[in-house]
């Protein structure tokens, strides 16, 4: 009985008879990111993607479909906004919960890790970056996004390490001393700009090597201008350490700087942007207990700190 009143609950919400569950359809994104998510066919044969969410997490989830839905409006089309309810919700409530529809777009599997060899990848990520910088002028004053500094993250791991994880300290306390060196009192004057926040390719939708469209804005908002690409560039790296050399990175970041997206002052910095970045990754693997990972994001950290002036010639970023 409640099946059928959640079922009709969503046909007067949306306008979606929902015919079945497509259990088959390939989701991408973390599943971590909500209850439950399924896609879902219509009775005229369309698929949504559905979403569950707890209600502690409704007014953050209503700051990234509002995102979303301005981005639209700016003519970023693959940032996959959610479909408006009736009511001009984007998030109504079922029971204790509230639930987001978006439509379904299906993409094709990554070739991992051959990605790393594709320039075509590197200027698709890159363009994308580039209309969304257009497309997202303004959405500061528009939308109201919590502050965020890698630096502040990094000290606060820093912290709950020498209470929860004692024995990793010694492995990483290094790394923190590289950054110290100069990095840590750059960072708070590095000019930000709106980012995506979690930029890497399994978070593309992708249509061989094209985007069809970009999900799992978790993480947007204003952040240092260099954020989104010292992410992606850190994804390559961990896959493969020859991957920050190669024709997916090299690409993306002539683009980027050929627009423009990064700002001369933040390019000084970026291969430190790169590695502060993977202390959030880090805090991921602690939190999985991932030893294998944990040892692994420990050597990729030495060797980035390792090949600093080389990759700086490699990525032309000063120049």
């Amino acid at each position: 009985m409640d099946q059928d009143r959640f079922l009709a609950w969503v046909e007067s919400l949306w306008g979606i008879r929902v015919a079945g569950i497509c259990r088959d359809a390939s989701i991408q994104g973390s599943p971590e990111r909500s209850l439950s998510r399924a896609v879902v066919e219509g009775a005229c044969g369309s698929l949504f993607f559905m979403e569950k969410f707890a209600q502690e997490k409704f007014r953050h989830r209503s700051r990234v479909a509002r995102t979303l839905v301005l981005l639209n409006r700016g003519g970023l089309s693959r940032a996959l906004a959610p479909e408006t309810a009736r009511t001009g919700e984007y998030l109504p409530f079922f029971r204790d919960a509230c639930f987001q529809v978006t439509r379904f777009v299906d993409s094709t599997e990554l070739d991992r890790p051959q990605w790393l060899s594709s320039a075509d990848i590197g200027t698709q990520m890159a363009g994308f970056l580039i209309e969304m910088k257009g497309a997202s002028k303004g959405i500061g004053r528009e939308i109201s996004f919590p502050a965020f500094s890698i630096k502040t993250y990094i000290y606060r791991l820093f912290r709950d390490m020498e209470t929860h994880h004692p024995r990793h300290l010694d492995q990483y306390l290094p790394i923190l001393s590289f950054l110290e060196k100069g990095f840590m009192d750059a960072h708070d004057s590095l000019p930000r700009d709106f980012c995506h926040g979690d930029f890497h390719p399994l978070n593309v939708i992708w249509d061989q090597h094209r985007i069809r469209g970009v999900i799992d804005w978790e993480f947007t908002g204003m952040k240092p201008d260099c954020y989104d690409a010292a992410n992606l560039v850190g994804c390559a790296g961990i896959e493969h350490p020859e991957g920050l050399a190669m024709p997916m990175v090299t690409s993306f970041l002539s683009q980027l700087k050929q627009a423009g997206v990064i700002s001369v002052q933040t390019r000084k910095w970026f291969p430190e942007y790169v590695l502060a970045l993977r202390f959030a990754w880090l805090s991921e693997w602690l939190r999985k207990q991932d030893d294998q990972m944990l040892e692994t994001e420990a050597a990729f950290m030495n060797i980035l700190i390792g090949h600093m002036d080389e990759l700086r010639d490699i990525w032309h970023l000063e120049k």
